[in-house]
């Protein structure tokens, strides 16, 4: 009975483990993607009075 307790502990705690890093790593795509965008900007090209007003802090 000890064993399979201790059998079930570790593969629930290895399920846990892999969600985890699952997420991380999703996030770390995410973060990824959020950078790209940042640096891909639209209106970089046009003179500065011809850009866009920037948006109030609501």
């Amino acid at each position: 009975m000890k064993k399979v307790t201790s059998i079930l502990a570790v593969a629930i705690m290895t399920i846990g483990m892999a969600t985890s890093i699952i997420q991380n790593t999703a996030n770390e795509f995410e973060f990824m993607n959020d950078i790209s965008k940042a640096l891909a900007c639209n209106d970089c090209a046009t003179f500065p009075e011809d850009r866009k007003p920037p948006k109030g802090i609501a």
